[in-house]
């Protein structure tokens, strides 16, 4: 059995003026990543691999650190694009883009591309480390399109509700995939995380 905990960055700090790959942890976020390693550490992970935008990578490094991993980047745990510029309220591009996986903005990703993408990836990641533990920081609406790959299921509601971090399990047994909804990060971790929809600039 392998097993997947896909974890979401912690708070950022967006700003129009500034590429999205570039945008930095805010001051909470901070704080958030450096209380992520207690939730981390009892988890058995023994491999590492993010998104390379600077948010996932900053929430992943005191982990890192501790655990004495590395973190290896990987472009396919990437968010999905929304679009070429800012948009300062994506309510109606989020709620579509779960109802029709085939919307798009020009010059954005549809849901399906960034689905694929991100499972593509996973399974990647899963072929070279099989029955190992793998930790794969990335972001709200990528890991929200990867969970729904593993259950149907998983749609607008409970995509809407990843926080700022999170933490959710995924196990691979006999080539199919699992969200074991049973696991909990635990109390503390609950009393860190945020609605992500509190993050500065964020509306959705």
């Amino acid at each position: 059995m392998t097993t997947l905990y896909l974890i979401r960055h912690a708070q950022s700090l967006p700003h129009p003026d500034q590429a999205e790959p570039d945008w930095p942890l805010s001051a909470l976020g901070g704080d958030q990543a450096r209380g992520l390693v207690a939730a981390l550490q009892p988890l058995g992970i023994r491999r590492l691999y993010c998104s390379p935008y600077r948010r996932c990578r900053d929430t992943l490094a005191p982990f890192a650190d501790a655990a004495g991993l590395d973190v290896v980047p990987d472009a396919g745990l990437r968010e999905r694009r929304i679009a070429a510029g800012w948009i300062s309220d994506f309510r109606d591009v989020w709620r579509r883009s779960w109802e029709d996986f085939s919307y798009a903005l020009e010059e954005g990703e549809s849901s399906w591309t960034c689905r694929e993408r991100i499972t593509a990836a996973a399974a990647a990641i899963i072929a070279r480390h099989p029955g190992e533990t793998i930790g794969l920081g990335s972001h709200g609406n990528a890991i929200g399109l990867f969970m729904n790959y593993v259950d149907p299921a998983f749609g607008l509601p409970e995509s809407t509700r990843i926080r700022t971090p999170e933490i959710l399990k995924v196990v691979q047994r006999d080539g199919k995939l699992f969200w074991d909804r049973t696991f909990s990060a635990g109390a503390a971790f609950d009393k860190l995380a945020t609605d992500f929809r509190a993050t500065p600039g964020v509306i959705a």
